[in-house]
């Protein structure tokens, strides 16, 4: 019985609330008298040249590059002409090492501390180094396990490993 006075109350609700949409959509469509509606009033606008607008004084300064590349930038830097010198010749004709006497052969690893040990031929002598060790002017810089990197006469390079 509960339910069914709910279920009334609920419909009762819903009645209303559609009665209420319902009149308010008939009352906006009323075709009533046009005569009564309210002629809206013109105002006078003002003329924009009445406001004080201050002369522009600021100057663009437009000496950056067209972003779109239309107009070629006309660089006004004078060029400076580079002369060679004696000096300039002699640096760039230094002369290239040759690193064949150098040849990595492989790395042990030290059981006690864990280190590398790299097996390097240096002018057909062998030596065992280790990272920062120094023979025949060629110091080991790094042990990558698969190629060392060394340093002599102050240019540094990777040297592979080789095997037979």
């Amino acid at each position: 019985m509960k339910n069914k006075k709910f279920t009334y109350f609920l419909g009762f609700a819903v009645l209303i609330v559609w009665g209420l949409i319902i009149y308010r959509i008939i009352g906006t469509i009323d075709t009533g008298d046009d005569a009564a509606t309210i002629a809206p009033v013109s105002t006078k606008k003002e003329p924009f040249n009445d406001y004080a607008v201050p002369k522009d004084t600021t100057r663009l300064i437009l000496n950056y590059r067209d972003p779109f590349g239309l107009i070629p930038f006309k660089d006004t830097v004078k060029a400076v002409s580079h002369e060679r010198t004696a000096h300039d010749i002699i640096l760039a004709a230094a002369p290239a090492i040759n690193w064949g006497f150098i040849k990595y052969s492989g790395y042990i690893r030290n059981p006690g501390s864990r280190q590398l040990i790299a097996l390097v031929q240096i002018n057909g002598k062998s030596a065992d180094m280790r990272e920062g060790d120094v023979v025949d002017k060629v110091k080991l810089l790094k042990n990558m396990q698969d190629s060392v990197k060394v340093l002599f006469n102050g240019k540094t390079k990777f040297i592979t490993i080789q095997h037979g």
